[in-house]
């Protein structure tokens, strides 16, 4: 009876003395310098078809600095749509580029038809 009280003792005060700290979900993209620069203005020429969609100039990031790709008409695969690349600042400071491209499902995020 009393090995059994100790036992218990012992397992109110380990469980009252836990905290679980979730940490920070890691990034999914690569940590960068700082945000890209503004986005250059550019016109849209005329669809080369009806199933293009337009793919609007962003920066993307090289590895070591941000180069602007011109926005473009392309083919979508079936069923997919355009995920613009995006850069979020975490909340330590640090700044996180996450790539763009074609992404299955869902509603299209800044490809235009």
């Amino acid at each position: 009876m009393r090995a059994g009280w100790i036992a218990m003792t012992m397992l109110v005060g380990l469980a009252s003395g836990c905290v679980v700290n979730e940490p920070e979900s890691p990034p999914r993209g690569v940590v960068v310098s700082g945000p890209p620069p503004a986005p250059v203005r550019e016109e849209r020429p005329p669809a080369p078809n009806p199933q293009a969609m337009w793919v609007a100039g962003y920066w993307h990031w090289t590895g070591m600095q941000y180069a602007w790709i011109p926005g473009h008409w392309e083919a979508p695969p079936s069923g997919a749509v355009w995920a613009a690349p995006r850069v979020t600042t975490m909340q330590d400071g640090r700044y996180v580029y996450e790539s763009g491209g074609w992404r299955p499902g869902g509603g299209p995020r800044n490809a235009i038809r």
